[in-house]
């Protein structure tokens, strides 16, 4: 256990502590909320929800939520769904509000999310599953399956659920596959030739993202291929000792990022002038001008959309790769 997460969760021992006393919570008569029996929640309607975790009752209809990850924060977003807190700083910009408390980064600040008084929390497995006990103290509390941001799909309904938006959630899903199936139609033939490698910059750091990647998935659906070393699963990663969804490399290295088309995405939390930086660095290193596609002109600069998240991201590549890829035919 690092140091941090040992004084995460001595913190949130004492704050529940405090709270149980001065009865500013309300807490079920039971230690935890993830049990079958509706008996403790007569006064309100719920429905047992079945998660990572388990299973946890939560209101039908909640009406506090607060999201413990972005991952959350964006499914709430496709159904316009008001949150109280969300880790902010990697909101799109479509989905920040005013009136959103700000929880930071991992781990969230556990006094703001208390004091919000939440009736459901909202998180990931992958970043929650050792603390999720003590967050089922402060409210009911659904934890996707998610451990790294290529699975985007599969915890999708498991959030969805929780929310009581399951019927909306078919909409969306059955939108983005039509939105691929015309994709395919109108590339026809040339999916067949084209290679298309996507590539993260970030201060010190160049990392290829593999089809495992939330924006290799998305390739990967419309029948994209890319180049070696981009062209790898989580699962053949994690048994060579690798990150599921990128591949560091040296600047050495740059001709494995050649393709058709290059797809650059600096990560620097939606800072423009840190975007600049990153780009001028890159495009200042010796081997960037021999890449066929720098010379052929095909390189773009994407928003950190690309990075992760859910329909509403996946949607926006989309947007892209319809731009760059289909109306250059």
């Amino acid at each position: 256990m690092t140091v941090a997460l040992r004084l995460f969760l001595i913190g949130l021992l004492a704050l529940l502590s405090l709270s149980s006393c001065s009865a500013k919570i309300h807490k079920p008569t039971d230690k935890s909320w993830n049990h079958s029996s509706t008996a403790s929640h007569s006064q309100a309607a719920v429905h047992l929800v079945k998660h990572a975790m388990g299973k946890t009752l939560v209101p039908l209809h909640p009406k506090r939520v607060v999201a413990l990850h972005w991952y959350a924060t964006e499914v709430a977003g496709i159904f316009g769904i008001k949150l109280l807190g969300a880790p902010v700083p990697i909101l799109h910009p479509e989905l920040r509000r005013d009136d959103f408390v700000d929880l930071g980064w991992f781990p969230p600040n556990m006094e703001k999310v208390v004091a919000l008084k939440p009736d459901l929390l909202l998180g990931s497995a992958g970043w929650f599953k050792d603390t999720y006990n003590l967050w089922s103290q402060i409210a009911p509390t659904v934890l996707d399956s998610m451990k790294y941001n290529g699975q985007w799909k599969e915890p999708f309904m498991q959030i969805v659920e929780a929310l009581g938006q399951t019927e909306s959630a078919k909409q969306v899903v059955a939108q983005y596959n039509a939105r691929v199936a015309e994709f395919k139609h109108l590339m026809g033939e040339r999916l067949k030739t084209l290679k298309v490698s996507v590539v993260q910059i970030m201060p010190g750091s160049i990392n290829l993202l593999k089809k495992s990647a939330f924006s290799g998935t998305i390739l990967s659906d419309l029948g994209i291929a890319r180049p070696p070393f981009q062209d790898m699963d989580a699962k053949t990663s994690l048994q060579l000792g690798e990150n599921p969804v990128n591949y560091p490399i040296s600047e050495e290295l740059l001709p494995l990022i050649d393709a058709d088309i290059l797809f650059v995405i600096p990560f620097s939390f939606n800072k423009k002038n840190s975007y600049q930086k990153m780009i001028e660095q890159l495009m200042a290193q010796p081997l960037w001008r021999k890449l066929k596609v720098v010379q052929q002109g095909k390189v773009y600069v994407m928003g950190e959309y690309w990075l992760a998240g859910s329909y509403i991201s996946a949607n926006k590549v989309l947007d892209d790769l319809f731009r760059y890829l289909v109306k250059e035919q």
